[in-house]
């Protein structure tokens, strides 16, 4: 503090060196900082051509000039001498765009005037030239400390038409070595700093006009909505599409068209989308949110750390995570093969089944969970890959062990004939069909059993009882012709189940239930083999438990499958077979065939009984599957395949 000669008990504060330093900030400390900031003043004047000369060392002399709205004397004093003056408050958030007949108008970068302090980067003292009204004002910015930070000088004042402002400085010789950049870097830092339309703003450097990038042409567009805030536009850039690589990569925050901060991934440390993949780093995804300008630091390096700051980020990087990453297969492949690498070892011992199981694992997870961090998904691969080892291994030490004589024999006696793999599927079918025949044993004839929930599903499973031609996959559940005895039967899903989404392939009436299923009919159409019709129908009516099945329900299956024919759905030599299933089935009844339709009315306990009786004749599904193949895990095998693996090549793995 200084005394004020005119009033002794006043005293004046004082600004020291150092004060631009923490008022200005990256401004007069960082030249990426600082020429962004002046190319943004430029903008804010409602230019449409901005030049600029940057020295090639060791030239020093540098300048920047614009065609913008220029400064009165009076105007430049005013700006010039306040400080934090207010943009916004002054001028508005709009600047109208200088030389052209449209009356068109931007969103200003500016906000309290920091910017404009930008030449102090380069230089302590720099030169203003700006016209308007005719007359051309030429001042001198020094900076200086005690009673002010800079000192203004007026210089001259000359003639002059037009409008604009030109800036200029000799690059201080002592200039630190980090803030000479290379006119390459300017041209790159520019031209990606800003998306702006370059019809009316276009920027040179050294006479060379810099091209804004146009990736956004070949970009993947979303559009989120964040309740309460507004709408947010991303954009998805891969560099292989783009058809050239680019420094930056990671998220990137755009505001107003301009970038605040860097791209990074930082955000994602730790997941699939980690900046230290490799291919991570061929994607930028540029966030345009403008509903954050009020949020924006004065130097435009980040954002405010503000709850509405936090929450749109948050919400935008589990968007990310979530929605965009699918399109990021590559990545989450990198990311697996990282994985899977950490387990050689075990995977090498495991057999194909669990190999492929975990690779398997893997690929749900990430596409269920894509925001886990890829080490919390490596300690569970491990695990995981621990456990099938121990059950492909142990366990069956642990069975082997506990066998007779004569079960060992028996077991030879089996391998003699049959492949593993052709064992496991005929015992795993089959205890999936035992296991059908249990339920149903335990629920057909009960009363109080519910056909929608209970029966119509295991009768689904279990067409292979009728006979082997239902056991092809051809014969699917039919919705079009359910919906057909629906309205015969005056059938409102709505008052019939609780969800009428749950099953609208099946039909529901008081006392009884439908299953409809259909197979396609092919024919040749020149050189291909296309659907042309239906070939058969199967319909599976289920009486309730305790029910006996008459002439008149053989009237009624005879009735409805008419009506399907009628509808017009099938072709007329479709077959519809028809199987009536009750407790019961009166003594005189016997199948019947009319046309083309063909009612059996069954007992369950007879069908149960076919059920048992068709459970062992699966040879012929052996037979076609003999030379069955795994459809092995792609990165599991590229993991295996990698060099390193020849110390384990001569360990005995189970394929089956």
């Amino acid at each position: 503090m200084f005394e004020n000669e005119s009033q002794p008990n006043l005293f004046n504060p004082r600004f020291s060196s150092r004060f631009f330093e923490n008022y200005a900030g990256k401004m007069i400390s960082d030249p990426k900082v600082a020429i962004i900031e002046l190319v943004a003043n430029a903008w804010d004047s409602g230019a449409t051509e901005v030049r600029i000369i940057w020295p090639v060392h060791p030239d020093v002399f540098f300048e920047i000039s614009d065609n913008g709205c220029g400064m009165t004397k009076d105007e430049f004093i005013k700006r010039w001498s306040e400080f934090n003056y207010n943009r916004i408050n002054v001028q508005g958030s709009t600047a109208k765009i200088i030389g052209i007949n449209a009356n068109i108008e931007r969103q200003v970068f500016g906000r309290n005037g920091k910017g404009r302090h930008s030449l102090f980067c380069f230089s302590k003292k720099y030169k203003v030239e700006t016209w308007k009204d005719s007359t051309k004002s030429v001042f001198t910015v020094t900076m200086s400390s005690g009673d002010a930070p800079y000192k203004i000088e007026l210089v001259e004042q000359t003639n002059h038409i037009g409008n604009g402002t030109r800036i200029s400085t000799n690059f201080s010789t002592n200039l630190e070595e980090k803030k000479w950049l290379e006119v390459d870097e300017i041209k790159e830092l520019i031209g990606t700093k800003f998306i702006v339309d370059p019809t009316h703003f276009k920027i040179y450097i050294n006479d060379e006009l810099i091209q804004h990038s146009d990736i956004l042409k070949h970009a993947k567009e979303y559009e989120y909505e964040l309740p309460s805030y507004g709408n947010i536009t991303l954009y998805l850039i891969d560099s292989k599409v783009v058809g050239r690589t680019t420094k930056q990569h990671g998220v990137v925050w755009w505001v107003n068209g301009r970038l605040v901060g860097d791209p990074s991934w930082k955000d994602f440390k730790g997941s699939f989308l980690d900046g230290r993949s490799s291919e991570a780093r061929r994607y930028t995804i540029i966030v345009k949110a403008d509903i954050l300008v009020d949020e924006v630091k004065d130097d435009w390096t980040g954002f405010n750390e503000t709850e509405k700051v936090k929450i749109v980020q948050e919400s935008i990087n589990t968007f990310i995570l979530e929605t965009i990453s699918d399109l990021m297969q590559d990545v989450r492949r990198e990311e697996k093969i990282s994985i899977l690498e950490s387990q050689r070892r075990t995977l090498k011992e495991l057999s194909t089944p669990s190999r492929n199981a975990i690779g398997s694992f893997i690929t749900q997870v990430q596409q269920r969970c894509p925001t886990i961090k890829t080490s919390h998904l490596e300690n569970v691969v491990e695990v995981l890959a621990s456990m099938e080892k121990s059950k492909s291994v142990y366990k069956l030490l642990k069975q082997l062990s506990n066998m007779s004589p004569d079960d060992m024999d028996s077991l030879s006696h089996i391998l003699d004939e049959w492949d593993i793999m052709d064992a496991k599927l005929v015992l795993d079918e089959l205890k999936k069909r035992l296991d059908l025949i249990e339920q149903l044993d335990d629920i057909v004839e009960n009363s109080k059993t519910n056909e929608l929930h209970e029966l119509q599903p295991l009768f689904e499973y279990g067409l292979w009882i009728f006979g082997p031609e239902y056991e092809s996959i051809e014969f699917s559940s039919n919705k079009s012709l359910a919906t057909v005895l629906k309205t015969h039967f005056n059938v409102d899903d709505t008052t019939t189940l609780k969800n009428p989404r749950q099953r609208p392939d099946f039909v529901v009436l008081p006392d009884c239930s439908f299953g409809i299923y259909s197979s396609d009919k092919y024919g040749e159409n020149g050189e291909t083999v296309e659907v042309c019709g239906t070939s058969k129908v199967l319909i599976i009516e289920l009486k309730r438990g305790g029910s006996t099945i008459t002439l008149d329900n053989i009237y009624q299956a005879n009735n409805y499958a008419t009506e399907i024919i009628k509808s017009g759905k099938i072709e007329h030599d479709t077959s519809i077979v028809c199987y009536v299933l009750g407790t019961k089935v009166d003594p005189i009844l016997k199948s019947m065939e009319m046309g083309s339709i063909t009612i059996h009315p069954r007992s369950f306990s007879l069908v149960l009984r076919q059920a048992h009786s068709r459970t062992f004749k699966l040879m012929d599904k052996i037979r076609k599957n003999k030379n069955i193949e795994y459809d092995n895990d792609e990165e599991v095998e590229e993991v295996l395949k990698q060099k390193g693996f020849e110390d384990f090549e001569s360990l005995s793995v189970p394929n089956d």
